[in-house]
């Protein structure tokens, strides 16, 4: 085991600045993902479980038992230490962890691939993919556990899931999350041109290639903007323009001559889903694409479960059939212009528009790379549930 030792005041503050880099650097959505750092050769530091980062203090990181994963105190830390412990436990040399959902290598993820070769960088050689299993499960950990000990590199991908990177620091360990994202993006641009012929790797392209044998003409349909987001008041909503920052007042069964007429779309979700509070666009390449189809978009990655349900549907432009079709969901697609991402507050529309974006990438990934093999939607009903009951509320208890 290593013989070093870190001062655990500057480790905690380590780890909190390393999860803040993880969300300002796109890494992750919300408190997707942990962070630890290895204190001693029995113990580490670890993200406690379901708080933003942002809020965190240095009393908050909670200090973990490599051998068996248990802690002291009453702060719970991220459910996800045994894969850490796993690291650790393997590799004496390794004093960083990072777990992240990071997009390019979650599209590997979901691709049924077992491992990907990554020519040059901090991660030459073999990357391996890791079986699925739960997130927050011992059965995860141990499969984590089972791919760390047939590799020497310094990152795996977790299956249907995110990744984990490591390093004898916490720059080392960032530098190779980075450098996975790079070397997952040009893995599949690589596919795409050596199927196509197509010298580019556009994600529209792309996006085109794998889906057009499932597009459906979309009568009617614009694709120029302005496009809207919106935010519930007490009498209805208002519309704000992405593009020009113009805000329009909409009252409910009152019809304005500066409406737009997409505030329909937005006044029918309202009114039929009374918990939502914003809603926002995503047009994406992959998910406008996604939306001129008939397809369902089913969980291949487990936050898109968990934030947003067992589907995505996708949706005439007609206000009526855009709220139906909602659904339980936390989105709904509209036939050619992109989807629209539903949450109690702007930050979580935010999050639920960054896992939708990231779960069509991967459902195109997978098409190009095997096979589009949904998790399991048994599975899939039980995370939606647990993190509607738990996960979620704890996310939200206001910062000390």
């Amino acid at each position: 085991m290593s013989s070093r030792s870190f001062n655990i005041k500057e480790a905690k503050k380590r780890v909190i600045a390393a999860g803040i880099r993880l969300v300002e650097t796109g890494l992750i959505a919300r408190t997707w993902g942990n962070v630890s750092h290895r204190i001693s050769a029995e113990q580490f530091v670890i993200t406690p479980s379901g708080r933003d980062y942002r809020s965190l203090t240095p009393d908050d990181i909670v200090t973990v038992q490599i051998a068996d994963g248990t802690y002291t105190g009453s702060i719970k830390p991220s459910s996800e230490r045994g894969v850490h412990a796993a690291v650790y436990r393997q590799f004496p040399n390794v004093n960083f962890v990072i777990h992240t959902h990071q997009t390019e290598a979650s599209v590997i993820s979901a691709s049924g691939l077992d491992s990907v070769v990554i020519p040059d960088g901090p991660l030459a050689g073999e990357v391996l993919c890791g079986a699925y299993a739960l997130p927050s499960t011992k059965k995860l950990a141990h499969h984590v556990a089972a791919s760390l000990s047939n590799t020497t590199n310094r990152a795996i991908i977790m299956k249907n899931h995110g990744a984990v990177c490591y390093g004898a620091d916490d720059e080392e360990a960032f530098n190779v999350a980075l450098a996975l994202e790079s070397a997952c993006q040009r893995f599949v641009g690589d596919v795409y041109r050596s199927i196509s012929g197509d010298t580019h790797a556009e994600p529209a392209a792309i996006s085109q290639f794998v889906l057009e044998g499932d597009y459906v003409r979309a009568a009617g349909a614009r694709e120029d903007g302005p496009f809207y987001n919106s935010r519930r008041t007490e009498e209805g909503c208002v519309l704000m323009s992405a593009s020009t920052h113009e805000e329009v007042v909409v009252k409910f069964g009152e019809r304005s001559v500066k409406a737009p007429e997409e505030a329909l779309l937005h006044e029918a979700i309202y009114k039929k889903h009374k918990h939502v509070k914003h809603v926002t666009w995503n047009r994406s390449p992959e998910v406008a694409a996604f939306s001129r189809t008939n397809l369902k978009l089913k969980p291949l990655l487990d936050d898109f479960a968990q934030l947003i349900g067992t589907s995505a549907r996708v949706s005439e432009a007609d206000p009526r059939a855009v709220a139906s079709a909602l659904g339980r969901s936390s989105a709904v697609f509209v036939r050619g212009l992109g989807a629209l991402c539903c949450g109690g507050s702007e930050d979580d529309a935010a999050a639920i528009s960054m896992v939708l974006d990231k779960n069509c990438k991967a459902h195109i990934g997978a098409g190009l790379l095997g096979t589009v093999k949904p998790i399991h939607y048994w599975e899939s009903l039980l995370m939606r549930f647990v993190y509607l009951n738990q996960y979620s509320k704890q996310a939200s208890k206001p910062s000390r």
